[in-house]
Formats: structure tokens, sequence, C-alpha cells
């Protein structure tokens, strides 16, 4: 597995962690700011994954040339 992947799974993993924490509190205000973090880290996750597919295709490029 690449850093890259591991860093997405784990960017994923703490998304879901904040969710569960948004999901117990009883503060709208602390709900919708834990939300957005774990949107951000869901953002993250997405934009690792995109670095690795570039690194993969940039490898098979030079492996098929």
């Amino acid at each position: 597995m690449s850093y890259e992947t591991e860093t997405a799974a784990r960017y994923r993993q703490r998304a879901t962690h904040l969710r569960a924490i948004a999901s117990n509190s009883h503060d709208p205000n602390t709900t919708r700011t834990v939300e957005r973090l774990a949107q951000e880290y869901d953002v993250m996750a997405h934009i690792f994954d995109g670095i690795d597919e570039a690194g993969l295709a940039a490898l098979r490029a030079r492996v098929s040339n």
C-alpha cells in the first residue's frame, strides 16, 4: 500500500470518528463545526487518492514506453 493510499485511509477514519463525535453532540454549533471538519478530511482523502492515481498512471506510462 502506498503512502498516499495509507494517508487517504487514515483521513477517512478520522472523518468517521469526527462524525461519531458530531452525532453525540448536543450543541448545534459544535455539531456543524465537527461535521465540517469531517468533510474536510474526506476532501483531503480524495486528494490523496488522486495523487496516488496520478503516480500510478505516470508509472504505467514509463513502463509502457
